[in-house]
């Protein structure tokens, strides 16, 4: 996974969906500062969490990874 893609669409996704960190970081059971990470490209999810991640946002795991447009 490249981080930097990943960052940029994590944030393009929750702004698309009027979500907040913070909301994402609820609803997946984590803390902000986990999910902040994945926003900024200083960490990446586990694939759990991503699953988790895409399922909250509607969004696929290859359009976050930069796999597919």
């Amino acid at each position: 996974m490249h981080m930097g893609t990943f960052a940029e669409r994590l944030k393009k996704t929750l702004k698309t969906n009027q979500m907040s960190q913070s909301e994402l970081a609820r609803r997946i059971k984590m803390s902000q500062d986990s999910v902040n990470g994945y926003c900024t490209g200083k960490a990446e999810p586990p694939l759990d969490t991503l699953r988790l991640i895409c399922k909250e946002l509607d969004e696929t795991a290859d359009y976050l990874i930069g796999v597919k447009d």
